[in-house]
């Protein structure tokens, strides 16, 4: 392939790779109804619980609390439907965090985020118990830079659905070689090699890291503020950019990810409970990475619970409510 035509397509990939961080990216997301379908606990480590009736007759009960971190994009009317879902079942205090994509879908988001939440700490509006935190795919990079920073967010039940997305370049190029794929787009993904791909992404990251030190550096000077926490973050999450790599894995940050989210944060206790809700043929997530995950909860003493689902990512809480109710109800019995 000629020279220009590579660059060509290295261009073209970046645009759809950002396109696919704008976009919903379960287009069949918001049915018109949300439909029943049969499912099966595939891998789940206990008896199959009943899912909870819904709420009709305005009986009394114990309250109950979720919140919510969206998927990548979610339309205001997808988190409205989630919410009305656990509105049903029982949940009368539902708080749904939207994940803006231009927040969350690069490494000088996650700087801004984490920043901001640092700043709030326990003034941050998330700074409180629920019964269940639920992330949906990009939820769990979002719940990460929350806790990390210091907010004391937690909660008896972590529900992590179609994701891991961990924040790592394989991660994200896996999830936007899909996207461009589902566009309809496929042969252009089939001529642009996924190392060239993964190369181009972590070259964008590495000069990221670079501009974010040096402004973070000029932000401690004009401040006088030494901003300890943050600078010990960002010296951590950026080793691996800088050097693409070779020197530090990027398996650091998601290590440090892992911990803040099944272990001990700086302000907040870890979850009673994980539940890792996903369809293992998901080809959005790399499902090594979900594999690893689930291994790096128990190794950090995470009471874990896995329920595979034949839906589409991020579809069973629209398709097949019942089943991620049922879900919470088999790891709370465990």
């Amino acid at each position: 392939m000629p020279p220009s035509s590579t660059a060509f397509l290295g261009l073209v990939a970046l645009v759809a790779s950002a396109a696919a961080l704008q976009r919903p990216h379960a287009p069949a997301a918001f049915p018109a109804a949300a439909r029943a379908q049969a499912t099966t606990a595939a891998g789940a480590e206990s008896p199959t619980a009943p899912a909870p009736t819904p709420t009709t007759d305005g009986a009394a009960a114990p309250a109950k609390s979720a919140l919510v971190f969206g998927f990548f994009a979610a339309k205001d009317r997808e988190l409205n439907f989630i919410k009305k879902q656990y509105a049903k079942y029982g949940y009368d205090d539902v708080v749904v965090e939207p994940s803006a994509i231009a927040r969350l879908a690069r490494p000088s988001g996650w700087y801004k985020v984490f920043r901001e939440n640092a700043g709030l700490g326990k003034d941050h509006h998330l700074a409180r118990h629920f019964d269940v935190v639920h992330c949906m795919s990009g939820g769990f990079l979002h719940l990460y830079l929350t806790r990390g920073a210091g907010v004391p967010l937690t909660c008896d039940t972590l529900l992590l659905d179609s994701t891991p997305i961990l924040p790592k370049p394989a991660a994200f190029v896996t999830f936007a070689r899909q996207f461009i794929r589902d566009l309809g787009a496929g042969r252009l993904v089939d001529l642009f090699p996924r190392a060239l791909h993964l190369s181009i992404v972590r070259a964008r990251w590495s000069l990221t890291a670079l501009r974010l030190r040096l402004q973070h550096r000029l932000l401690r000077w004009s401040s006088g503020e030494k901003l300890g926490h943050l600078t010990a973050w960002l010296r951590m999450s950026s080793a691996a950019a800088i050097s693409g790599g070779a020197l530090t894995s990027f398996d650091e940050i998601s290590k440090h990810a892992e911990r803040t989210i099944f272990s001990s944060s700086p302000r907040a206790e870890p979850p009673k409970r994980t539940v890792f809700l996903h369809n293992p043929d998901d080809p959005y997530l790399s499902h090594d990475d979900v594999l690893a995950t689930l291994d790096a909860a128990r190794a950090l003493g995470m009471p874990t619970h896995v329920r595979e689902v034949p839906t589409n990512h991020v579809q069973t809480i629209f398709r097949d409510p019942k089943t991620v109710m049922a879900a919470l109800a088999e790891a709370e019995a465990l």
